[in-house]
């Protein structure tokens, strides 16, 4: 029996995930039952956690999502399995930030460098900084816990990506990657959302790159649904794939839409059930 807590997924049986995210003795009694049950994106950590300890089939995969979520703990996932991606620096808080560098006088992360938030899409929250100035401008906004829900914030590396990052969209076992290109100068977040246009036709060497890093990362981590931002340092002849961010939650524009990002989720189903 197949159990989908899916809207958009039918199984043998369909449930609903409830708004207080609790389970009644009867579903819990079928989630134990079920050959396999599929949940939604939206699922909370102890609703997921509470199928995981009664079925070993779970769709999609979050075993290395929930307690990684944010930039943040993005880069602790990515240390933990050795994969590329851009020279960082966590920090717990703003507090954290002036105690190392302007207290014990820690170097700073050498300019132009990128602050970034710990939550938040499309681009919110991400700042260059190329001069002591912007650093405590940008700062300041960080400190701001009106805007944050946390505190946590990285210092990345700025790389010259040329206006362009590929986006790999994970689905079970399809995988499908497009370029994010920004033709504003003034602007080098390459968010569909400030300004950036979609091409699926651009680099294809560079594409089959980033592909094979972010499928050689989700063998490791098990991760089946997903979209990575993979970075590029143009100004090297021969680039090699940065992993920069996972969005487990993330927009569909680049798949077609939602319609088509539900056909290609029902086909990785399927196709992870008969594999079962």
């Amino acid at each position: 029996m197949i159990l989908s807590f899916h809207p958009r997924v039918k199984g043998d049986v369909n449930l609903r995930l409830t708004l207080a995210g609790l389970f009644t003795e009867k579903e819990a009694r079928t989630i134990a039952s079920a050959r396999a049950v599929v949940v939604t994106q939206h699922i909370k950590s102890h609703q997921y956690e509470f199928c995981k300890a009664r079925s070993p089939n779970i769709f999609p995969n979050y075993t290395h999502r929930f307690g990684f979520e944010g930039k943040h703990a993005n880069i602790q996932l990515f240390r933990r399995f050795n994969a590329p991606h851009p020279e960082t620096v966590c920090y717990e808080s703003v507090e954290d930030f002036t105690t190392r560098h302007f207290k014990s006088q820690e170097p700073v992360m050498s300019f132009p460098f990128v602050l970034k938030g710990d939550r938040g899409g499309g681009g919110w929250a991400i700042f260059l900084v190329r001069n002591q100035r912007e650093l405590l401008d940008r700062l300041e906004i960080l400190d701001d816990t009106y805007l944050h829900a946390t505190r946590r914030f990285i210092a990345q590396a700025f790389v010259p990506h040329g206006g362009r990052d590929l986006r790999v969209v994970v689905i079970g076992k399809i995988m499908k990657a497009y370029w994010r290109c920004q033709h504003n100068p003034g602007e080098f977040r390459n968010n569909v959302g400030r300004g950036a246009v979609i091409n699926y036709d651009l680099h294809p060497e560079l594409t089959r790159k980033g592909i094979r890093c972010v499928k050689d990362f989700c063998s490791k981590t098990g991760i089946n649904l997903a979209a990575f931002d993979v970075l590029f340092d143009r100004s090297r002849p021969e680039p090699e794939p940065l992993l920069s961010e996972i969005n487990f939650l993330f927009g569909r524009k680049g798949l077609g839409g939602s319609p088509r990002f539900y056909e290609l989720l029902n086909q990785a189903v399927l196709e992870w059930v008969s594999g079962l």
